[in-house]
C-alpha cells in the first residue's frame, strides 16, 4: 500500500520537478505535489494547508533555498526540508545544515531521496511527539504548581546529577525568605536542616534511593530566615530517570507541621495531665476499694463471730447444766454419806446420773472446742490471707460450721459433696471469704421470702484444675442482669443493708490471686449455678 506524501516543491524546472515526483513514485509514495518558485507562492502555499516535506533546490531565479529556510524559520514551521541540486559545494551543503536544512542530494543521485524523506519524515514524527509530551509536561507542571501553591505547599526540584535545587515561592515564603536568599544546591538545603535531624533525613533518602521505600517520606526541622525552626514534611518520588534507570530528576512538596506539631504537643501535654489525674484517682480508687474490701472482710469476720458465739451458746450452756446437775449428784452422795443414809442402790444410781453428767459435758466441750478450732482457722486464714497446703473440704466444712447459724436461722441446708483428699496449694482465707461471700448471697437474695432453701456444693480436681460447682434452688438471676452481677455496688437491696461488693469481691478473687475463671448460669426462677475453675497450686 502506498504511503501518502504531501510534498512541496520549490523548483523553477518544471521537468526536474517531474523528474523529483516519478523518483518519489517509484518508492511507494502516494504523491500529493504543489511547485514555487518564489517567497510569495511559498508563503501562500503553506497558508493553504499542511505538508509532509519540503524539496528545494539551492538556487531559483529571485529566490534560494536560503531564503526558503529562513522563512520557515520565521514562521515557526517545522518541516523536513530537504535541499535537491544538481551542483552544491560541500561548504555550501554544510552551511545549509547550520541554517537548518535537514539533508541534501543531488539531482544526479536520487536514489537518495526517498530514503532521505522517509528518515527526516520519522524524525519530523519525533519532534513532533517530544514537543507534544514536553508540552503536556509543562502543562501538567503548571497546574500541580498552581494546586500546591494553592493548597500552601512548597515544592523543591532536585536536578540529580549537577546537585541544583530549585525552590518554589511557596516554599521561600515559608521560612520567611526572599527570592535568591537559599542556597540552591543540596548542600545548601542539608543546611537547613537542623543538626539532630539532618541524619535520619540522610537515612531516609538513602533508603528511598535503595528502593527500601516507594515514595520519600521525612518530618524534620528546617530553619528560618529569623534563626526559629519549623517542622515540616518533605514527601517526592524520583520522577526522570536515565536509560540507565539512574534517577535525573526529584520533585517533592515541603508542608508546614507546625500548627500540627502545637496541637501534638498541647495533646500530650493533656494526656500527661489526664494520666496523672487518672493515676491518683486510680490511687484514691484502690485505697477506697481496699478500705471498703477491708471493712467486708471485718463485717465477715463479725458475721462468723456471731454465728460461733451463738454455735457455742448450746454446748456451753449444756455443760453448764451438766455440770450443775453433777454437782447436785455429789452434794447428795455427801449428805448421804454423812447421814449414814446411802444405800447402795441409792450409791449406783447418782453414780449412773453423775457419769450421765460427765458425758454430756465432755461431748458438749468436744463440740465446743471444735467449733472454736474452726473459727480459730477460719479467722487465722482471712486475717493472715497466708498460702499454705490445705484440704478442700475441710477448709469449706470450716466456712459452713462458722455460718452454721444464719443458714439455720434461713431454715436454708447445705449439701457439701467435695470428696475428701482435693488438696490445694494456695490462700484459704481467701476462699472461705468467697463461700462466706456466696452464702450469704444466696440467703440475702436467693432466700429472701422464700421458705427454706437448699444449697449444694461440689468438686472434682481435674488435670490440675480444681472444678468447684456452687448452685441453690433461690429465685434466680434474669439473664439481663448478668452483666451487672459481677459490677461493684450493684445491688438489689440498696438501703437495705446490701453492700453489692459480694460478688465483686468474689470475681476478683478468683481472677486476681487464684489466677482462675469464674462462670455463671442463672433466670429468673432457675436458682443459681456458680462454676469455678481454680488452679490447684496457685501460680506464684
Amino acid at each position: 500500500m502506498s504511503t501518502p506524501l504531501a510534498v512541496l516543491l520549490v523548483e523553477d524546472c518544471v521537468s526536474d520537478a517531474e523528474l523529483i515526483l516519478r523518483c518519489l513514485r517509484r518508492a511507494d509514495f502516494d504523491v500529493d505535489a504543489e511547485r514555487v518558485d518564489c517567497e510569495t507562492a511559498l508563503r501562500s502555499a503553506l497558508a493553504r494547508r499542511a505538508w509532509d516535506v519540503v524539496l528545494s533546490d539551492f538556487n531559483l531565479p529571485g529566490f534560494s533555498a536560503n531564503a526558503a529556510l529562513a522563512y520557515l524559520r520565521d514562521v515557526g514551521a517545522d518541516l523536513p526540508f530537504i535541499v535537491v541540486s544538481a551542483n552544491i559545494g560541500e561548504e555550501t551543503a554544510v552551511a545549509l545544515m547550520k541554517a537548518g536544512a535537514h539533508d541534501y542530494v543531488m539531482k544526479a543521485d536520487l536514489a537518495r531521496l526517498a530514503p532521505a524523506v522517509k528518515r527526516e519524515i520519522n524524525e519530523a514524527e519525533q519532534r513532533r511527539q517530544h514537543r507534544r509530551a514536553a508540552e503536556a509536561l509543562r502543562a501538567s507542571e503548571e497546574r500541580w504548581n498552581f494546586a500546591l501553591e494553592g493548597a500552601g505547599y512548597g515544592v523543591w526540584d532536585w536536578d540529580i546529577p549537577s546537585g541544583q535545587v530549585l525552590y518554589s515561592a511557596c516554599w521561600t515564603a515559608m521560612h520567611g525568605y526572599a527570592a535568591g536568599e537559599v542556597e540552591q544546591t543540596m548542600s545548601g538545603r542539608e543546611r537547613l536542616i537542623h543538626p539532630d535531624d539532618l541524619p535520619r533525613v540522610q537515612a531516609a533518602m538513602r533508603d528511598y534511593f535503595g528502593g527500601a521505600m516507594q515514595r520519600y517520606k521525612n518530618e524534620h526541622r528546617a530553619l528560618c530566615k529569623d534563626g526559629s525552626w519549623k517542622w515540616v514534611l518533605d514527601n517526592g518520588m524520583i520522577v526522570s530517570r536515565d536509560a540507565a534507570g539512574r534517577p535525573l530528576r526529584m520533585i517533592c512538596t515541603h508542608v508546614d507541621l507546625s500548627e500540627r506539631k502545637r496541637a501534638e504537643d498541647a495533646l500530650r501535654e493533656l494526656n500527661e495531665q489526664l494520666e496523672s489525674r487518672v493515676d491518683e484517682r486510680t490511687r484514691e480508687l484502690r485505697q477506697a476499694m481496699a478500705q471498703i474490701i477491708e471493712s467486708e472482710k471485718l463485717a465477715s469476720l463479725g458475721a462468723l463471730v456471731a454465728g460461733v458465739s451463738h454455735e457455742l451458746n448450746t454446748p456451753i450452756g449444756n455443760m453448764v447444766l451438766a455440770a450443775s446437775a453433777l454437782g447436785d449428784q455429789l452434794r447428795a452422795i455427801a449428805d448421804g454419806v454423812d447421814a449414814g443414809r446411802l444405800t447402795r442402790s441409792g450409791m449406783v444410781q447418782l453414780l449412773a446420773e453423775c457419769r450421765d453428767a460427765s458425758d454430756i459435758i465432755v461431748r458438749n466441750g468436744n463440740r465446743a472446742s471444735d467449733l472454736i478450732d474452726s473459727f480459730k482457722r477460719v479467722s487465722v486464714d482471712q486475717t493472715s490471707q497466708r498460702r499454705r497446703r490445705f484440704d478442700l473440704r475441710a477448709t469449706v466444712q470450716d466456712s459452713l460450721n462458722a455460718l452454721g447459724a444464719v443458714t439455720r436461722r434461713a431454715k436454708a441446708t447445705v449439701d457439701l459433696r467435695i470428696p475428701e483428699g482435693i488438696e490445694m496449694d494456695s490462700f484459704p482465707g481467701h476462699l472461705e471469704q468467697i463461700i462466706n461471700n456466696i452464702i450469704m448471697n444466696s440467703i440475702t437474695h436467693g432466700f429472701d421470702s422464700k421458705s427454706g432453701g437448699r444449697i449444694v456444693l461440689d468438686a472434682a480436681l481435674q488435670d490440675g484444675i480444681v472444678e468447684l460447682h456452687y448452685s441453690d434452688d433461690g429465685h434466680g438471676i434474669a439473664r439481663a442482669l448478668h452483666h451487672k452481677v459481677f459490677e461493684p455496688f450493684y445491688t438489689t437491696k440498696l438501703g437495705q443493708g446490701g453492700s453489692g461488693l459480694g460478688l465483686s469481691i468474689v470475681h476478683n478473687l478468683v481472677q486476681a490471686i487464684f489466677k482462675g475463671r469464674l462462670r455463671l448460669e442463672s433466670d429468673s426462677g432457675e436458682g443459681v449455678q456458680l462454676h469455678f475453675s481454680l488452679p490447684a497450686i496457685t501460680p506464684h
